[in-house]
């Protein structure tokens, strides 16, 4: 007899990678606290797949899904958007831990240059 189980929790590299995020977002000078505030690192909020804007599979538990658009608090009416201080320099290694990944919105982040360890993509 063969036994399935689903995953209730989330693997400790994609939570890692999550809260390098957030503080990624915090670097910034964004209220991270405010946009992500159940990413957490404490006992009662361990499985980062109960967090807001991320999706796990129901049954690895890895993360498949992250919403992560508007997480700048970028107001497009006061400030250009070509002006170079108001864009992300984003490097892709971020989100290598995630393993099972299918869907990644950072739309509305005013992302100027993607990196991957180094090597310009955008």
């Amino acid at each position: 007899m063969l036994f399935i189980r689903g995953n209730r929790g989330c693997f400790e590299e994609e939570k890692t990678a999550l809260l390098e995020f957030k503080a990624f977002v915090k670097s910034d000078g964004s209220d991270a606290d405010q946009l992500l505030p159940s990413w957490v690192n404490d006992p009662e909020h361990k499985s980062c797949c109960k967090w807001e804007r991320v999706g796990c599979d129901s049954t690895t538990g890895h993360v498949i899904k992250l919403s992560l658009s508007n997480t700048r608090q970028f107001d497009v009416r006061s400030s250009s958007l070509y002006d170079p201080q108001n864009s992300w320099h984003l490097n892709l290694s971020l989100f290598q831990p995630f393993k099972e990944l299918r869907s990644l919105n950072l739309s509305f982040n005013v992302i100027s240059r993607i990196q991957n360890k180094g090597t310009l993509v955008v």
